[in-house]
């Protein structure tokens, strides 16, 4: 039976003019090859864009249960992540904490059972569906019927389908949180939500071909929480610009844009990762992998990595730390049925091993670093006392600028940029390590003082790679001189207070107070209190907590004020400039911040999961790199999809212009992207696997141009938008598109994000 395809993924398309560039030619690479043949999804980032932010996100994950390549073939299940279909998600803050990655690391999905049915060629193909997830913390389930009779040609550009969705709350009285429809009509678009968690948006466009279109739209403004209207046209007739332009007219607030894609700027949030000799894709030795949950004769679907173990509709916060108790866990990977016992501490314990460089390396790579600049700094007299400090080493000048400052708040992490840069005094960090974050070298640095000022080409700093240490692993005695939680202070933490020892807490790289820690089988002790489980509201996790509350390094061998500068009185002691190891604790209410893992039921094995690897990567020259062109950076390999690390900045979501991260409704977003084809090296214990990259996902921002310089042909005009009295309910049996009981299903899913098993 022939199926039907509806556009794939995003709706708004086809207001960018060009067709993307093919893939560079390899030596070996068949080409049915993955890293030929796997779809390479791009969409245009618009304002419009946050007003149907929730219309592509339905259009993603009706991609990623592939209905079209189901027909007939039955009921069956599948597996939706979420996190890849929530663009809002990606550019929310800037990610500069280990549990910023792993949030988007760890899939998060949702389960569906799909039903896709065509009784002819010159019948409509037919889809029912199913859908369960979880909403800010409460179940929804979804049901979504969808009827289409034409696929998307060039004209008209969307083929024909109807598609019409309700989420309700669970429960005894479920309630509905929201209602829509996608009505695509060949020419024309209607589509409509509604509801208490919805920001009831709606559009029409009428786009007669890819190449000129126009239409209205009404979305919620995210900075005045006001609804607000606007149309927008776009064509491909205009003098000047051999591509058309993109207008988005609010009345007062006229805009024109480029839509050629030479001109528009690309941001990669998704990377696939091939061997470079044939094209296959490249996963972790040990990647994650889904899993299902029974518990209470209820069935959930979830996902296990290194990141943790997480399932829609089932918190795992309301277990006890220890063995879950009546949860089994199946493997859900194809032909695997074993089974496992899933085990829990809500604290986590991280090793990490020294890895080195030179600080030249380093060359104009932002990191953070906190401490005290008091009479350290020139050229900027704001730059003075304790702050989350943005730096920089020019090596060039041979010194370390201040670029920046970091703030947290509950919307995550900013950085302010400093105007003019202050530069760092040459001697002041003669006998002063610096221990800090940089996303680009995988986390934690270390630059170790050298008694004299620092040499970019001669001087070493040290970056570290992460395992975790699950409770019951046999570890030395740990102590720690900042930032050192204890059961007292723990128990007092309120969310605005400090959750640390007060005198630790303000001690840096020195002091006079250190705290010892055991481990065991209840995980990290303080004078033989357990600290996991301590905190048990989660909503104290807040603020510059809401990433979890993570330690200050603990060491295994106890402090010394031999490891001070010479001179330092009697009674202080000091971490170690260059430790080869250390480690770090963490606790919160998310899966990163916890020691999940899975036990063999046959063997009581532990399953062992791949932490994030290292990869160097060399910026290539050229403009659109900016001063990151021909800088080495360690990117990030979380597995196959997870490629991280790549520098960010933010822009006007409004006309898509650079601006200060810390400007109120900024974007942030990766500053460049690695170009398809580009080659790097991935070291294992094993082997080393040359790898090919090519972007899987990404977003064009179309470049701004002055509307006075355009005669648009397809102006702007009002145009009538849907009304609530289009939707329909379908797990109502008195609608029209009621989609009937759902079907009982008990093979493992069919598809998962859009692969078919």
């Amino acid at each position: 039976m022939k199926p039907i395809i509806l556009k794939r993924k995003y709706l708004v398309l086809s207001i960018m003019a060009a067709a993307a560039a093919p893939l560079p030619v390899l030596a070996t690479p068949s080409s049915t090859s993955p890293y030929v043949t796997d779809t390479q999804n791009a969409y245009v980032q618009d304002a419009t864009s946050d007003g149907i932010s929730s219309l592509n996100m339905v259009l993603c994950i009706m991609d990623a249960m592939k209905p079209a390549d189901m027909v007939n073939k039955g009921p069956y299940v599948a597996l939706v992540d979420k996190n890849k279909c929530d663009s809002k998600s990606q550019s929310s803050a800037s990610n500069s904490t280990s549990g910023a990655t792993g949030a988007t690391a760890t899939p998060d999905y949702m389960n569906a059972v799909v039903d896709v049915t065509r009784a002819s060629n010159s019948d409509p193909m037919v889809g029912k569906i199913w859908m369960s997830m979880t909403e800010q913390g409460n179940p929804v389930d979804i049901f979504v019927h969808l009827t289409a009779t034409q696929s998307p040609t060039d004209a008209p550009p969307y083929g024909q389908f109807r598609l019409d969705y309700i989420g309700k709350s669970g429960g005894q009285t479920p309630q509905t949180q929201f209602n829509g429809f996608i009505d695509a009509s060949g020419a024309d678009v209607s589509y409509l939500e509604t509801g208490g968690n919805s920001s009831n948006n709606a559009l029409t466009l009428t786009a007669t071909s890819t190449t000129s279109g126009s239409g209205t739209m009404q979305m919620l403004d995210q900075n005045t929480q006001q609804q607000v209207t606007f149309n927008f046209a776009y064509d491909s007739g205009e003098t000047n610009f051999s591509s058309g332009i993109f207008r988005r007219d609010h009345g007062s607030n006229d805009i024109c844009f480029d839509r050629s894609k030479a001109a528009a700027a690309k941001s990669v949030w998704r990377y696939g990762t091939y061997n470079a000799n044939d094209g296959t894709r490249v996963d972790q030795p040990n990647p994650g992998f889904p899993v299902q949950a029974s518990y209470n004769n209820s069935t959930y679907w979830g996902y296990a990595s290194y990141w943790g173990v997480n399932f829609q509709g089932l918190d795992l916060d309301s277990f006890p730390d220890g063995q879950l108790a009546g949860v089994t866990i199946t493997d859900q990977r194809p032909g695997n049925t074993t089974t496992y016992t899933l085990s829990k501490n809500s604290g986590k314990l991280t090793k990490w091993t020294q890895n080195s460089a030179t600080l030249a390396a380093m060359d104009g790579i932002p990191f953070n670093f906190w401490g005290d600049l008091t009479g350290m700094t020139s050229g900027n007299g704001s730059v003075t006392g304790f702050g989350n400090w943005q730096m920089q080493w020019d090596n060039t000048n041979s010194q370390f600028v201040v670029t920046g400052t970091q703030t947290c708040g509950s919307n995550g992490c900013t950085v302010n940029s400093i105007t003019p840069v202050a530069t760092v005094n040459a001697t002041a960090f003669n006998n002063m390590p610096i221990s800090g974050w940089a996303n680009s070298f995988g986390g934690n640095i270390n630059i170790p003082p050298t008694g004299s000022p620092h040499v970019g080409a001669t001087d070493s700093i040290y970056y570290y790679t992460q395992s975790d240490v699950l409770p019951g692993s046999t570890v030395p005695a740990l102590y720690c001189l900042n930032n050192c939680p204890t059961a007292a202070s723990l128990t007092g933490f309120t969310g605005s207070n400090s959750p640390f020892d007060s005198f630790t807490a303000t001690q840096w790289n020195s002091g006079t107070t250190t705290k010892q820690y055991g481990f065991g089988s209840s995980g990290l002790t303080e004078s033989n209190t357990t600290l996991a489980g301590i905190i048990t509201n989660a909503a104290l996790f807040t603020g510059q907590y809401q990433n979890g509350i993570m330690s200050g390094r603990l060491f295994a061998s106890q402090l010394l004020n031999s490891d001070c500068p010479a001179g330092t009185p009697g009674g202080t002691v000091c971490e170690p400039h260059n430790p080869t190891t250390y480690y770090t604790w963490q606790t919160g209410d998310e899966q990163w911040n916890q020691s999940l893992w899975l036990t063999k039921t046959s063997d009581n094995s532990v399953v062992s999961f791949d932490p994030p690897e290292t990869v160097a990567y060399t910026v290539p020259s050229g403009v659109e790199y900016g001063t990151w062109a021909g800088k080495t950076l360690q990117l990030q390999f979380n597995g196959f999809g997870n490629l991280q690390g790549v520098p960010g900045s933010c822009v006007n979501p409004a006309d898509n212009s650079a601006e200060d991260c810390g400007t109120a409704g900024a974007r942030y977003v990766p500053e460049f992207s690695i170009p398809d084809g580009a080659t790097m090296t991935l070291t294992s214990t094993s082997t080393n696997t040359p790898l090919v990259v090519k972007a899987l996902d990404a977003e064009m921002r179309l470049a701004k141009v002055a509307c006075a310089s355009t005669s648009l042909a397809q102006p702007t005009t009002s145009a009538t938008l849907p009304s609530t009295s289009g939707v329909h309910d379908p797990s109502s049996s008195s609608d029209a598109y009621y989609l009937g009981t759902k079907p009982t299903v008990t093979d493992a899913p069919k598809v998962i994000h859009g692969v078919i098993q």
